[in-house]
């Protein structure tokens, strides 16, 4: 007998002020009191991508048509938007 599931409605839009290559501050975390630049907002979600902030780490697989060397990298993760504020320049 097939499993009935239910269906998720569509993820509302968060609204922000908040655009690519404006400056934030962190205001939770572990990068707390960071200022930098944004890179990327995701509405949908309700998260941004701070340059510097929320660093972790990435196990890299070699890939020689891509010229990537594996290892271990560094890289910014998401952050949600009421973690942030928008600095007046």
């Amino acid at each position: 007998m097939p499993v009935m599931r239910r269906q998720r409605k569509p993820a509302a839009m968060r609204k922000t002020k908040i655009k690519k290559n404006d400056t934030v501050v962190v205001l939770a975390g572990s990068s707390k009191g960071l200022r930098g630049r944004v890179l990327q907002v995701d509405r949908k979600r309700g998260r941004l991508l701070v340059e510097g902030a929320n660093m972790v780490k990435k196990h890299v697989r070699p890939n020689p048509q891509k010229q990537v060397k594996g290892g271990i990298a560094d890289r910014e993760s998401m952050l949600d938007l009421s973690n942030v504020r928008l600095v007046g320049d």
